[in-house]
């Protein structure tokens, strides 16, 4: 039987460069997060500047508007949050990768904890007339985030394209709900992508290798993994620029245009999301497929 070689010997220059390279972009991406945070906080929350411009945003929030139900907001719910936990762990020990799922799981609720401290914590002052109480950061958007993130971890390569579409979709989805029906501001979106990304990049960093490089975790197709690219990339350039446009009528419109600004505030908390699982996958090199390895090609020694 002719066994596919692994990718990486343990212990060979090429095995520790990649992997002392990948630990390096998850330590950056964790300290990005880290200083995300207070920073947004600061500029968007202790700010009369801030708190206007986000309340202008809320100002447009009509009943009838789009997405007449909040069903996928009521999915995430402590129950739920807990069976994905299991679930994650219940795929990594059939996959033979329990560390992984433990880490993942580290993900889901470590992330979900700080959003909920820092909520807490992070209290809004009354500088700008606001009278909507203290939402930073999302919890929804929070889970929403960190729950693809440590789905990806115990997925097999070839199947991640697929997952990071489907959680991406519905972590853009549940940022737009949150703010049509006011639950949550622009600064809070992206305080919560801060904190899903702060936590991948903590447990990537120092946690266990996700990818060993073994039979299995770097099979797939260069087209989707190229495809996910382009259409990450695409959709947060349109994004960003409809944001932009409407964010530009509305301050030109003399009578100000809420609905803009509502527009406007959906793009920006759609293209936060958007903008960090780009980020997480081009860190991860899941923009790449190994190249097919020859069948004849004898195995590795051990």
């Amino acid at each position: 039987m002719i066994r596919t070689p692994e990718r990486d010997v343990p212990g060979s220059r090429d095995a520790r460069g990649p992997s002392v390279s990948r630990r390096l972009r998850w330590g950056v991406l964790a300290a990005l997060g880290f200083v995300i945070v207070p920073l947004v906080y600061a500029v968007a929350v202790l700010t009369p500047l801030g708190q206007r411009v986000e309340d202008s945003a809320l100002g447009g929030v009509r009943e009838t508007d789009l997405f007449g139900s909040d069903t996928a907001l009521n999915v995430i719910s402590v129950p739920v949050i807990l069976l994905l936990v299991v679930v994650i762990a219940a795929v990594a020990f059939a996959r033979r990768r329990l560390a992984v799922g433990l880490a993942a799981g580290v993900v889901v609720l470590a992330s979900a904890g700080t959003s909920t401290l820092v909520k807490s914590i992070a209290v809004r002052p009354e500088i700008a007339q606001s009278t909507t109480p203290n939402s930073f950061p999302s919890g929804h958007a929070t889970i929403a985030m960190a729950a693809p993130f440590a789905v990806l971890m115990v997925t097999p390569r070839r199947f991640r394209p697929v997952v990071l579409v489907l959680g991406t979709v519905y972590a853009v989805f549940v940022a737009n709900q949150t703010v049509v029906y006011g639950w949550h501001r622009v600064s809070d979106i992206i305080g919560a992508c801060a904190v899903a990304l702060f936590w991948l990049g903590l447990v990537r960093w120092l946690g266990p290798r996700v990818d060993l490089g073994v039979r299995g975790d770097r099979d797939g197709r260069r087209g989707p993994r190229k495809l996910v690219t382009a259409l990450l990339l695409i959709a947060t350039g349109v994004t960003l620029a409809v944001g932009a446009t409407a964010f530009v009528v509305a301050l030109t419109d003399p009578s100000g245009d809420r609905d803009a600004m509502l527009v406007a505030g959906r793009m920006a908390s759609s293209a936060s999301v958007l903008l960090t699982v780009t980020v997480v996958w081009l860190a991860d090199g899941l923009h790449h497929a190994a190249p097919t390895t020859d069948p004849a090609a004898p195995p590795a020694r051990r």
